[in-house]
């Protein structure tokens, strides 16, 4: 497991900011490598786990994963963060900072970042800075066990009982499915491919009695494609399972 703990990282949509100006300037993104990381080579399709400062040129911060208390989750290259961050952070090693110096027409464009509730910390037509420290890849299921069951631990073969509720990692934490009261709890065996990957490898271990929370990567849920329209695509999922009961595996 790896050493940063994320329980349920806010998604934060840079793309809900208006990247449309209309100008058509030809400034391109300013990349410098503050420190050359060591690790892999990042590119599109990946999932980031990065710490970043965003600054205007006069030095004055206007956001920072500090200030939120975690760090901040993303798949480069699909559309989900600025389109500066998009082609900047192309090729970036995990372990590395990198610095943007972006254009406002590849960052929040002309009508700046705004929120639903008024605040508008970025203006319009404004170019922004970005030192990004890049973390991970993030490529495994993350598991915390908020209670730890006293029965039975499920292994490949298993059929379990379970109840649960499965939130996008977004700002809003979007519920997409729940087991409910009316249909009762969800029965499978697991590792037979009956549910997403990051259940077969997140539930094994897991006791009865037990409540466990998954972060999911999209490589284990459910991919470029997302889901019937509920789940988009590269979306990082977040589920809170509660293991009911378990059927062990005949044996011999």
């Amino acid at each position: 497991m790896r050493s940063y703990s994320i329980a349920f990282i806010l998604f934060i949509s840079f793309s809900l900011a208006a990247c449309d100006s209309n100008s058509g300037p030809d400034e391109q993104v300013v990349v410098s490598d503050l420190e050359v990381g060591t690790g892999a080579a990042v590119q599109s399709g990946h999932t980031l786990v990065v710490e970043y400062v965003g600054e205007f040129t006069d030095g004055t911060i206007f956001d920072s994963t500090a200030e939120k208390g975690e760090p901040f989750i993303f798949t480069l290259g699909v559309n989900q963060v600025l389109k500066g961050w998009d082609t900047g952070l192309q090729g970036m090693r995990v372990g590395g900072i990198r610095k943007l110096e972006i254009p406002s027409h590849l960052a929040f464009g002309k009508n700046g970042q705004c929120f639903s509730n008024g605040e508008c910390p970025v203006p319009g037509n404004t170019d922004v800075i970005y030192e990004v420290t890049l973390l991970d890849i993030f490529d495994e299921v993350l598991i915390q066990d908020t209670l730890s069951g006293e029965g039975l631990a499920a292994e490949l073969g298993d059929v379990l009982v379970v109840s649960y509720i499965g939130h996008l990692n977004n700002s809003e934490g979007t519920v997409f499915d729940a087991s409910t009261v009316q249909a009762g709890n969800f029965l499978f065996t697991l590792g037979t491919g009956s549910v997403i990957a990051g259940w077969e490898i997140g539930l094994q271990g897991m006791k009865v009695g037990g409540i466990r929370e998954l972060t999911i990567p999209p490589i284990y849920g459910y991919g470029a494609f997302g889901s019937s329209g509920v789940i988009p695509p590269y979306a990082v999922l977040y589920f809170k399972v509660e293991l009911v009961e378990l059927i062990k595996r005949p044996t011999g």
